[in-house]
Order: structure tokens, then C-alpha cells, then sequence
């Protein structure tokens, strides 16, 4: 029978954290978070949300028409840009410049800023018929030069809305007027809402 001295004991134990922590670490390395919370792109054109939603009060739908009626928000069209572009700030270069990929046919690259797993199903119709307003999960928009994720976007965060924790008032006042403070969902929770 072979012993262990006290010594080798508290050095496997060590090494034995050691692996373990750098076994952690890879697999957070390798699967990361789903949240890309802060992340914050620079635009090909740069694009000011601030100046068109904030203080031109233009409204979230009049862009991203589809929000109500789909399960995506879309990128608007180069022609909803030239709404309003065709008689505004035309000498601006960026401006030219969308019109110039519009009378080619070409699209903008725009670089998606919110962005889901490919494992969960979401819809923005369902929350804007609920009456969830584009800044709860988008955060201040009309305030931002550069739109950012501000919210993490993980099952977590989302689970605390449907089950009453941190579901915007105006919500709870529409569909659960009793419910000031619920005690159990305000919204599905079963695992086939997102992941189907």
C-alpha cells in the first residue's frame, strides 16, 4: 500500500483546481455568453438615432415597418431612406452615397447590432400587439448617436419578464389589471414559446 503524504495531498487537490479552472475557462472560451450586451458597431453610413427618432420624433415603425406584423423588425429599404433624402441634406456625402447604392440596386451592409441564438425563436409582433414598448429591450434608442445592445438579450432576461418580475407597467395594466405584483408568468414559459 502506497501513502500520500500531506504535502502530495494539498498538491493534488491544487493541481486538481488548477485543471479544473482552466477546463472552466476553455469551455467559457469556446461557448460564450449569448449576451452581446454593450456591443455598439460602427455603421458603413454612419446612422444617428438621435437626430432621426429623438429629435425629429420619428417613429420606430415608420423605418421598421414590419415590427408589427412580423416576427423581425428589418432594416429598412434604401427607399425609405430616400423618403425623405431626395429633398434633405442631399449634399451630405453619406446621403450620396445612398443614393448612389439605390440607383444601383445595392444594398447598405448594415451590421446587425441585436442579435439572437439561432436556437430561439422570437417575434417582435407578438410584443408590440402586448403593448411592449421598443425601449424595453432596445433600451433609449432616441437618445443614442450609435444604437448599442443595452440589454443582455439572454433566456434569463427574458424569463424575468414573462414571469411578472420585470414586465413593463403599461403591460401588466393591459393584460393583468389585478396584478400589480404577480406571483407567478404574466406570459408563456414553457420551453416550446422560444425554442421550437
Amino acid at each position: 500500500m502506497v501513502r500520500i503524504s500531506g504535502t502530495q495531498k494539498k498538491l493534488g487537490v491544487a493541481l486538481s483546481l488548477l485543471v479544473g479552472f482552466f477546463a472552466i475557462g476553455g469551455v467559457l472560451w469556446v461557448f460564450p455568453t449569448a449576451s452581446n450586451q454593450g456591443y455598439a458597431p460602427e455603421q458603413p453610413i454612419p446612422f444617428s438615432h438621435k437626430l432621426h427618432a429623438g429629435d425629429n420624433k420619428i417613429q420606430c415603425l415608420y423605418c421598421h415597418s414590419n415590427a408589427d406584423k412580423s416576427r423581425h423588425a428589418t432594416i429598412p429599404s434604401l427607399n425609405v431612406c430616400l423618403n425623405c433624402h431626395t429633398v434633405v441634406k442631399t449634399d451630405s456625402p453619406y446621403i450620396q452615397q445612398i443614393q448612389k447604392a439605390f440607383a444601383e440596386g445595392k444594398p447598405i451592409e448594415w451590421i446587425r447590432v441585436h442579435e439572437l441564438p439561432d436556437h430561439a425563436y422570437f417575434t417582435h409582433k407578438r410584443h408590440v400587439a402586448a403593448g411592449v414598448s421598443c425601449e424595453v429591450c432596445h433600451g433609449e434608442v432616441a437618445k443614442m448617436e450609435r444604437v448599442e445592445q443595452k440589454a443582455p438579450l439572454t433566456m434569463g432576461w427574458c424569463m424575468e419578464c414573462h414571469r411578472g418580475q420585470t414586465t413593463p407597467p403599461e403591460v401588466l395594466a393591459k393584460y393583468h389589471p389585478n396584478m400589480k405584483n404577480p406571483k407567478g408568468p404574466v406570459a408563456p414559459v414553457n420551453c416550446n414559446t422560444c425554442h421550437n
